[in-house]
């Protein structure tokens, strides 16, 4: 993407944005919210037309007006929150953009296809199960199935982690590494530092919908993307200040659930922050 510009009437939503992805690269899109991440992604998925600038495959110029372009040039998006189809098993998810199967659908080919492309993930999931009895995190795996059956090259994540126990974070990064080893590139999108510095190979940060910097995540600091995150110096993010304990008004002892958590005991005063 070189220099893209978008307007919303008085408001300048991108201005003379660049942005390079390469293959089997993992690269990270961060910013405060208004920094312009969505306004990149929707351009890049055909949702939004960009103002100026432009976007090359392979170095050649190409244009995305709908997201059934952007398909055919290989790039897709996953997000916060999957988009399947609950009453659907996980194989008719995966392959619910195909045309090519015709008026007649031959299930033993589609569960054979979608079977061998879980497998590519290393992700073990029924493909006769309808997608309502899944976990949040084995639908966004169904989504990247989804893309994959389209030959994705450009895969866009956006925030998929926000809503992922740390267990589950762990499985999608592995998903991530095995794409970015088949040469897929990526574009995270996070708000969690540390795990765009676990995954990503690059770190761009936008504010105000400018461009501040891209770099290998191994030049980077988190308290210098911070700084260019807010264009300013944070030293100190909960300044400490000096509070009176007020009464105790919720006591916890010994709480537990069996296979959950055992153990559990804390107080909670009268204004107070309990972490």
């Amino acid at each position: 993407m070189r220099h893209i510009s978008k307007r919303f009437d008085a408001t300048q939503a991108l201005d003379d944005v660049s942005l390079s992805l390469y293959p089997g690269e993992v690269h990270a899109l961060i910013g405060e919210n208004g920094a312009g991440k969505s306004t990149l992604i929707k351009i890049l998925t055909g949702i939004y037309q960009l103002d100026q600038g432009e976007i090359l495959l392979d170095g050649n110029p190409i244009t995305i007006r709908n997201s059934q372009e952007a398909q055919a040039h290989g790039i897709a998006a996953i997000y916060q929150e999957p988009m399947v189809f609950p009453d659907l098993n996980v194989a008719e998810n995966i392959f619910i953009s195909h045309r090519d199967f015709g008026p007649l659908v031959n299930w033993n080919r589609m569960y054979d296809e979608a079977e061998r492309i879980l497998a590519r993930l290393d992700v073990r999931l029924d493909v006769r199960q309808p997608a309502r009895g899944l976990t949040l995190a084995a639908q966004q795996a169904v989504e990247i199935a989804k893309a994959i059956s389209l030959d994705v090259r450009v895969l866009i994540m956006d925030e998929p982690t926000a809503s992922l126990s740390a267990h589950e974070v762990d499985q999608l990064f592995q998903i991530v590494r095995t794409l970015k080893n088949a040469g897929v590139s990526i574009l995270f999108i996070g708000h969690r530092l540390e795990e765009v510095f676990a995954i990503a190979d690059k770190i761009t940060v936008l504010r105000d919908g400018k461009w501040i910097s891209t770099r290998p995540r191994s030049e980077a600091t988190i308290e210098q993307v911070i700084r260019e995150m807010v264009g300013r110096e944070v030293e100190d993010f909960f300044a400490k200040s000096k509070t009176t304990q007020g009464e105790l008004l919720l006591s916890v002892h010994d709480l537990g659930r069996e296979g959950a958590f055992e153990g559990i005991s804390f107080d909670l005063h009268r204004g107070e922050v309990l972490g």
